[in-house]
C-alpha cells in the first residue's frame, strides 16, 4: 500500500519546529495501517499515538497546570516503532485511556513513552464533556478499525483512511445547510421551553443562551448517533412527527425522559451560571470579604442538580442508542422522544431523484442510483421522500454515518457526517485568516 503524505507534511511544516519529513510520515502511517490489519490474542488492534519530541515534550505549558492535565511516562528503553511492537503495546494503550509517545530518532521511529489522562480529550471529542484539554505533540494518529487510520492535530482532522478511501473532511451538516434548517423548529421549541422555565430576567443576563441551548440539543443527537456507531451493528434513526401509518412498530413505546431531562438540564445550567455571575460581580470582583450564605447555597444547589441531570441525560442517550441493535429503525419525534424501535417502513416506492450532497449546504451534488443501496438506506429514502418534513440518519456496520432528507423535489444524502467535536483542517485555516 502507498500513502501520499505530502499534503499533510505541508500542513505541519510552517507550524511546527522540526516537522517530520515526508518519508518519516509515510513509514509511520504505513506501520499504523499494517498494525490495524493484525489481531492480538484474538482482538483487533486499537491505539493512539502522538508524535512528541522526547527532549521537549511540553514546549508551551499553560500558566496554570490543572490537576487532570496529561503527563508523559518515559520507558526505560526506546522501542522500535514496528508492527509487532505496536500490536503488543496496544494491549496496554486503550485510546480512551492512554496515548503512545513516538518520535523520530534520526531516521528511525521510536516509541519512547506513554501519555496519561487521554480520557478527558476523548470525552470532549465524543461530546460527553463541555470542555476538553489539548493533546500533546505535533499531531496524533489513531487506529480506529481494521484498515482505518485517522490523523489529528489536537481538535482538527487532518485526514482519515477508511476502506481504502482517503477522507480529508467530514460534513458539518448540524452547523449549517438543509439538515440544520430542518431541525430548526425542534431547536427553537427547546430554547423557548427553557426560556419560559427560567424567566426573562435571568435568561437575558447573558446573550448566548439561545446558541448554547441549541448546541446542547445538537450534541445530544450526535451522542445518540455515536452510541449507535460504537455498537458496530449498524442502525437507523428517524426524526419525524408524521407518517405513523407508514411505520410498522414492532416495539411501540413512549419514552420522553430524554426530552424532559434536557429541558431541566438547560434550566439548571442557566440558574447555576446566574448565581455564579452574581457572586463574582457583586463580591469576588469587588474584593468583598463576606457574602450572603444563601447566594452561595443557591449556586451549589443548582450545580449539584445540573450534574445529577447530566448523568441522567447520559443514561437516556445510552438507552436510546441500544435500541438500534434490534433490526429496524428507531423512531423519534421532533423533541427526541422515542415512539418505537424495530420499526419497519411500509413505503415501497423509491424516490424518483436521489442526489449525494457534496457539501454541508447541499449546493454541490451528484446523481446517485437508489438501487445501489441496501434496504436500510432505501427504506429511509422512501420515507423521507413521502414525508419531506422528516430527516433520517443511517449508520453502517463500518461506522459511516449518513443523513437523508428531501429538499427541492429530490432526496439528498450526505456521507461522512461529522458528529465528533472536531474541525476540518481547511475550516481551521479559514477561521485563522478571518481572525
Amino acid at each position: 500500500m502507498t500513502i501520499s503524505a505530502g499534503g499533510k507534511h505541508d500542513h505541519l511544516s510552517g507550524r511546527e519546529k522540526r516537522p517530520p519529513g515526508v518519508e518519516t510520515l509515510r513509514r509511520l502511517i504505513e506501520t499504523l495501517f499494517y498494525a490495524s490489519l493484525r489481531t492480538e490474542e484474538g482482538e483487533p488492534i486499537r491505539c493512539r499515538i502522538a508524535f512528541i519530541n522526547r527532549d521537549d515534550p511540553d514546549p508551551r505549558p499553560p500558566e496554570r497546570i490543572v490537576a487532570d492535565r496529561w503527563q508523559t511516562v518515559t520507558f526505560e528503553s526506546e522501542i522500535p516503532f514496528s508492527v509487532p511492537n505496536l500490536a503488543k503495546l496496544a494491549k496496554a494503550a486503550d485510546p480512551w485511556a492512554s496515548t503512545l509517545a513516538v518520535w523520530a530518532s534520526g531516521s528511525d521511529l521510536k516509541i519512547w513513552g506513554a501519555v496519561d489522562q487521554s480520557v478527558h480529550y476523548n470525552a470532549f471529542v465524543f461530546r460527553e464533556n463541555n470542555e476538553g484539554p489539548e493533546m500533546p505533540g505535533m499531531f496524533q494518529a489513531v487506529i480506529e478499525g481494521t484498515g482505518e487510520i485517522a490523523v489529528y492535530k489536537r481538535f482538527v482532522l487532518l485526514g482519515a483512511l477508511k476502506k481504502q478511501v482517503f477522507i480529508e473532511k467530514q460534513l458539518a451538516v448540524f452547523s449549517r445547510g438543509p439538515v440544520r434548517g430542518r431541525l430548526a423548529s425542534s431547536l427553537n421549541r427547546f430554547v423557548d421551553l427553557v426560556h419560559n422555565d427560567v424567566g426573562k430576567k435571568i435568561y437575558s443576563e447573558r446573550d448566548h443562551w439561545g446558541d448554547s441551548l441549541r448546541g446542547q440539543w445538537i450534541s445530544t443527537l450526535c451522542r445518540i448517533l455515536i452510541g449507535i456507531q460504537r455498537y458496530k451493528h449498524g442502525g437507523a434513526l428517524l426524526i419525524s412527527d408524521r407518517g405513523k401509518d407508514d411505520l410498522r412498530r414492532k416495539y411501540a413505546i413512549e419514552y420522553d425522559r430524554l426530552k424532559r431531562a434536557l429541558r431541566r438540564y438547560g434550566h439548571q445550567r442557566i440558574l447555576e451560571t446566574y448565581y455564579s455571575d452574581q457572586i463574582y460581580s457583586r463580591y469576588t470582583e469587588r474584593n468583598q470579604q463576606q457574602m450572603p450564605v444563601e447566594l452561595y447555597l443557591d449556586e451549589v444547589v443548582h450545580r449539584n442538580e445540573r450534574e445529577d441531570i447530566r448523568d441522567e441525560v447520559t443514561g437516556c442517550i445510552r438507552f436510546i442508542a441500544s435500541l438500534s441493535r434490534v433490526d429496524g429503525l428507531v423512531w423519534l419525534d421532533g423533541d427526541l422522544s422515542v415512539k418505537g424501535f424495530g420499526v419497519e417502513v411500509k413505503v415501497d416506492e423509491d424516490p424518483p431523484k436521489l442526489l449525494q450532497a457534496l457539501n454541508a449546504s447541499g449546493t454541490k451534488t451528484r446523481q446517485l442510483d437508489v438501487e445501489h443501496f441496501g434496504m436500510r438506506h432505501r427504506s429511509m429514502m422512501r420515507f423521507c421522500d413521502k414525508y419531506p418534513a422528516s430527516i433520517g440518519f443511517v449508520v453502517s456496520q463500518d461506522g459511516d454515518i449518513r443523513a437523508v432528507m428531501k429538499e427541492n423535489r429530490a432526496v439528498l444524502l450526505w456521507e461522512n457526517v461529522r458528529v465528533l467535536e472536531l474541525l476540518n483542517a481547511r475550516s481551521r485555516l479559514r477561521s485563522k485568516k478571518k481572525s
